[in-house]
């Protein structure tokens, strides 16, 4: 078999106490799992007494499979669970969370998973991690808005397939990691303001980003913030392209462009879940609907396209 550990860190402005009744109440997980906010419908039924060993729940779905969690000690600096997964295959782990109070209203929390993989699906190994990783990610972020303002700015509408509207864009070429894709947009918003100036570009649609390559392995992306026009004739600076009319699997995220992994993840597993093959030639992308400057994180729309063949 092949052994594996994952883990990831986030600091939370909050006391020790109020991160750990996050934790240690699994009654709280669906408001802040990376997993559960992917699909509203799952059958969940818990167990136990909160805060106590064999406290824990078990989940089925569709996208999500099916498997259970159960907490086997707790303490204040740290929570050991036993995660059992019983589709789409067998297998067990070990879940850890530091909870460590680092100051007076600030706490760091290190989530960890130890296990194994099935010696038939070795070659998933750094797929597995990469995913597992990305998911620890989302949900240490949705655990620090809960826990800091009682709210998950996050919420999903899994479309489905449907066809795309066919459009041209003209946009800035920026590569990162997935992990600064924000921070990386962010500095690039002047640069795409500038070149709707410099080249009276009329723009017929929400902005968004296309992304050409993403490497969730290494956790690397190429992506083009973007602006849609009607032509592309006679401009001279910029990255140029545009998307065709195709099947696509959509998903409807509103909330905090922080959360948009959530989304996306979203979008992947119904990928799976459905037995699509995504569009090799034809990129994924996202739309966003209203303006940041002036909406707020919670009222932010943005539409997510995964072409399909």
């Amino acid at each position: 078999m092949s052994a594996y550990h994952i883990q990831r860190k986030i600091r939370i402005d909050a006391t020790q106490n109020r991160v750990n009744a996050a934790i240690r109440d699994f009654n709280e997980w669906p408001k802040w799992s990376p997993w559960l906010c992917m699909e509203k419908n799952v059958d969940l039924k818990y167990q136990g007494q909160p805060g106590k060993p064999g406290h824990g729940y078990q989940w089925e779905g569709k996208m999500v499979g099916a498997g259970g969690m159960e907490m086997t000690s707790t303490s204040d600096e740290n929570h050991e669970m036993l995660l059992t997964f019983l589709k789409p295959f067998k297998s067990r782990a070990n879940v850890i969370m530091n909870v460590i109070a680092v100051g007076e209203d600030e706490t760091d929390v290190t989530w960890h998973m130890h296990g194994k993989l099935p010696f038939f699906m070795f070659f998933m190994l750094n797929t597995m991690k990469a995913m597992i990783g990305s998911d620890y990610d989302r949900g240490l972020k949705m655990l620090k808005d809960y826990v800091e303002t009682g709210d998950v700015q996050s919420d999903i509408e899994l479309v489905g397939v449907v066809e795309t509207d066919p459009f041209s864009y003209v946009g800035v070429n920026a590569s990162c990691s997935i992990g600064d894709i924000g921070e990386s947009m962010n500095s690039l918003m002047e640069a795409s303001m500038e070149l709707i100036e410099t080249e009276k570009l009329i723009v017929s649609g929400p902005p968004g980003a296309v992304y050409h390559d993403v490497d969730f392995v290494e956790q690397k992306c190429r992506y083009i913030l973007m602006n849609q026009v009607d032509s592309v004739e006679g401009i001279k600076n910029g990255e140029i392209g545009s998307v065709s009319r195709v099947k696509a699997i959509k998903v409807i995220h509103k909330g905090s462009y922080r959360h948009l992994g959530n989304a996306w993840s979203a979008a992947m597993s119904y990928l799976r879940y459905q037995k699509l093959k995504p569009y090799k030639t034809e990129s994924p992308f996202e739309l966003y609907l209203n303006d940041p400057n002036d909406t707020d994180d919670g009222d932010l729309i943005t539409e997510i396209f995964v072409p399909i063949r």
